[in-house]
């Protein structure tokens, strides 16, 4: 549906009090079927009729040229049928001009028994016999045998009824009868196309010997010879030919249609620029005008020659009220005797960006971003102003800045926790931070009593500091003085936000409070302790619907970060109190082994005497009493001496056990394999005894002490040739893995092994089995226990009884 639309584009601004007539407006007029639009369309179908022209003269072309290689085809296999059957008719004139040949007979040229004539068959002088072979029998033979093209002798009254015509040459013969020269049709031989072509043979002088008597005269229609030529040459040269003409068909349109492609390009391109002009000067007095932002043109004066509907919604005149005002009645910014100044600037920079207020029509200034552009035209300058609203730039600038000032407040607050080492140090910083980086008007924490559920201030900071004289404030929901925002933070562990203090129904008991101090909005924040709540941070505002989300953000991390100091605060005492009764219970255990080992050594320095004694004067009695000493008190003796031995070995393991940690040696870098080397040569004896096989693998570097890591070696060693059968010579081997950051050493027998027990085999003075058969003190596993846990290792065992041991123990990695 067609509609036209007139649009003024203002070359300068026009009065609205009068037509748009002044100042050379210039008219366009704009519709979905405008110039420009109908010349692209227009142009459109003159390059698609050209091109489909084109295509069709192209593909006539070619329909032409690709029939007359058909027709050449079929022309060419006339002519060659044709010229087969001239030479058939040439060979037989020849023979009936000679009234045939007579030639000898034969298995293939027998007599001919359709030839009735005198002297058919014939002797020659010398008794050779001849048969006359007439023009057909000897034109047949000669197609037979290839010397002439192959085809056939037909009539309509053949003597030979080899020579009976079929359908094709029956109709053939019929044309030939009716006066045609020649028949000449395409057919089908065996699925492929084929030419057949007939030539009529007309009776001759010479014919009339063979068949005058079936009444034929000179010239009568006395048959035909048709010749097949197969098409499939002529059709092959046909295609490619045709293939070709294609080709170069092809070619040519292809050619001539980029060329109509490039000029419709080009032709479109300018067409749409035009049409783009069009439309830019349409949208652009269409933006103009409904502009967000207002727009007005000021003269050199400064009067107002031009404003859109947006200016008079934004100040609140109509159109012919501003049309009458002057730049300094908007902006008082700019009064009349400063505006020369500000005209001349304007023209020397071409542009200025500016903030102002303007003022409305109730009286009221609004806040404004100016962009004043100079325009000239022909002898004509303005100023074309564009306004645009700042109120809600300045309310959204005023919120960042208080954003960052909470932010800063939240740095600072960081700080303070890191700072501060006590709740009522943290509480004070934390008020006056929020006071005095966060710009609230007042800040307080409150913490709860458990029995009252009155909430007492803890921190205040800010103006209006008296408002908490005499407060009262619950945590109790039943209570009027429970439903403000600190009462119902504590009560519920969330947030409580009241934009309205003055005329919230929650905050009644305080609105004359708070209207004293000034106080319009109000926030309260739970504190954690321990994951309970134990009290409230509550900041109060000048101003209502004061609380933004992003600012409620940053206060509840504010009150996050202060539950955390809480719950540091908490943990730091913890810690102190744990450190002070660790300190207390190493100085227990300091004492302790020191105590042990003084008993240690007491025992084993003042048992042995003793033990000594009673060893010598045994020997002494039992030496003196000689031979009249009964056997029976001889061995009682024997039992004392060796008690007192093995009381002996006891107190000597007992005192090496408690000088593992005071007595041992600096840890140093160590090698194991020197260690175990050590551990076997103190072993020799032993080993050479029991014929052991020990074997030793690659062994690590480690921090440690050397003499009592090489213990460690010789008390399993010493072990695995021990506990050995009797009739087993012992296999020991010593291998070292790395495991998560340490060296397990693997020392492994083919030993008795250990059966199922409870009992620990690393208790000092444990034994399994009984002394004669495997003597010991039954402290060699407890000492490498505490030599092994004095490296920061473990030990542990691997066995099964009859199946050998495996004792393991690890070694941290702190060096290489």
């Amino acid at each position: 549906m067609a509609f036209r639309l007139v649009v003024i584009f203002f070359m300068r601004p026009v009065d609205q009090r009068q037509p748009p007539k002044r100042w050379g407006a210039v008219t366009m007029i704009a519709n979905p079927t405008s110039t420009a639009e109908a010349s692209l369309a227009a142009f459109g179908k003159l390059v698609f009729w050209a091109a489909a022209l084109w295509t069709g003269a192209v593909l006539l072309s070619f329909w032409l040229g690709a029939a007359n290689e058909q027709r050449q085809a079929l022309d060419l296999a006339t002519h060659e049928a044709r010229s087969n059957v001239l030479t058939d008719i040439g060979f037989r004139q020849w023979a009936s001009s000679h009234g045939g040949v007579y030639v000898p007979p034969d298995a293939e040229t027998p007599p001919n028994p359709y030839l009735n004539v005198p002297d058919r068959d014939v002797v020659t002088t010398t008794g050779k016999k001849l048969t006359l072979m007439n023009p057909a029998y000897m034109l047949r033979q000669l197609m037979q045998r290839g010397f002439v093209a192959r085809g056939r002798i037909t009539s309509a009254r053949p003597l030979n009824p080899d020579n009976a015509p079929d359908e094709w040459e029956a109709a053939a013969l019929a044309r030939l009868d009716a006066g045609a020269s020649e028949v000449a049709e395409t057919v089908t031989v065996d699925g492929q196309p084929a030419m057949r072509l007939m030539l009529p043979i007309r009776v001759e002088a010479g014919c009339l010997k063979c068949h005058g008597h079936q009444g034929y005269k000179v010239g009568d229609l006395r048959g035909g010879i048709n010749v097949t030529v197969p098409m499939a040459p002529f059709t092959t040269i046909m295609r490619t030919e045709t293939w070709r003409l294609a080709i170069g068909h092809g070619l040519i349109w292809l050619f001539v249609l980029i060329g109509i492609g490039l000029v419709a390009k080009g032709g479109q391109t300018r067409i749409l620029r035009q049409k783009d002009v069009e439309r830019r000067l349409l949208i652009t007095q269409f933006s103009v005008n409904r502009a967000d932002d207002a727009i007005y043109w000021l003269t050199p004066s400064g009067q107002i020659s031009y404003v859109n509907d947006a200016a008079c919604a934004l100040l609140g005149y109509d159109h012919a009220e501003l049309l009458r005002m002057h730049a300094a009645d908007l902006n008082p910014c700019h009064p009349r005797e400063r505006w020369e100044a500000h005209w001349d600037d304007l023209k020397q920079r071409g542009s200025l960006r500016f903030e102002t207020e303007l003022r409305c029509k109730d009286g009221s200034l609004l806040p404004v971003e100016i962009s004043a552009n100079f325009l000239s035209y022909g002898s004509e300058q303005f100023d074309v102003a564009f306004v645009r609203d700042m109120r809600d730039h300045k309310a959204a600038e005023a919120q960042i800045t208080h954003l960052k000032d909470v932010y800063a407040a939240l740095s600072q607050t960081n700080q303070s926790i890191v700072r501060c080492r006590n709740r009522q140090d943290l509480f004070d910083s934390i008020v006056k931070i929020a006071v005095d980086f966060g710009h609230f008007r007042m800040a307080w924490i409150g913490f709860p009593d458990e029995k009252t559920k009155a909430v007492h201030p803890m921190a205040w900071a800010g103006e209006g500091s008296d408002y908490l004289d005499g407060l009262i404030i619950s945590t109790d929901a039943d209570s009027p003085y429970g439903q403000g925002p600190t009462g119902r933070a504590i009560r519920t562990g969330e947030h409580c936000i009241i934009e309205r203090f003055a005329s919230s129904p929650s905050t009644m008991p305080w609105h004359q409070r708070a209207a004293a101090c000034g106080f319009k909005s109000s926030a309260a924040f739970p504190l954690f302790n321990q994951g309970r709540t134990v009290g409230a941070l509550t900041i109060y505002s000048g101003e209502e619907d004061f609380f933004t989300p992003d600012l409620i953000g940053l206060l509840k991390e504010m009150a996050f970060d202060i539950s955390f100091a809480l719950d540091g605060m908490d943990l730091e005492a913890s810690h102190r109190r744990q450190e002070e009764e660790l300190r207390e219970m190493v100085e227990r255990l300091t004492v302790s082994n020191t105590e042990l080992e003084r008993f240690a050594y007491v025992a084993s320095h003042d048992l042995q005497e003793p033990l000594r004694t009673i060893v010598a004067f045994t020997q002494l009695v039992e030496r003196g009493m000689g031979t009249t000493l009964p056997a029976t008190e001889r061995e009682n003796f024997a039992f004392v001496i060796d008690a007192a031995k093995r009381m002996h070995l006891l107190i000597q393991d007992l005192l090496a056990f408690s000088r593992i940690s005071s007595k041992g040696a600096a840890f140093s870098r160590v090698s194991l394999r020197d260690a175990c080397a050590a551990a076997i040569d103190n072993l020799r004896e032993s080993i050479s005894d029991s014929g052991a096989e020990v074997t030793v693998g690659e062994l690590p570097e480690v921090m440690g002490d050397g003499v009592q890591l090489m213990q460690v070696f010789q008390n399993l060693i010493g072990n695995a040739v021990k506990f050995r059968y009797a009739d087993r010579l012992p296999q020991v081997s010593v291998t070292a893995e790395w495991n998560n950051n340490e060296w397990v050493i693997t020392v492994a027998d083919n030993g008795i092994g250990i059966g199922n027990t409870e009992q620990d085999i690393f208790e000092i003075f444990r034994r399994l089995h009984s002394g004669p058969l495997y003597p010991g003190s039954g402290v060699g596993l407890a000492i490498c226990k505490r030599i092994v846990h004095r490296h920061n290792g473990r030990i542990w065992v691997d066995s099964a009884e009859g199946a050998g041991s495996s004792f393991h123990f690890s070694l941290p990695a702190t060096l290489g």
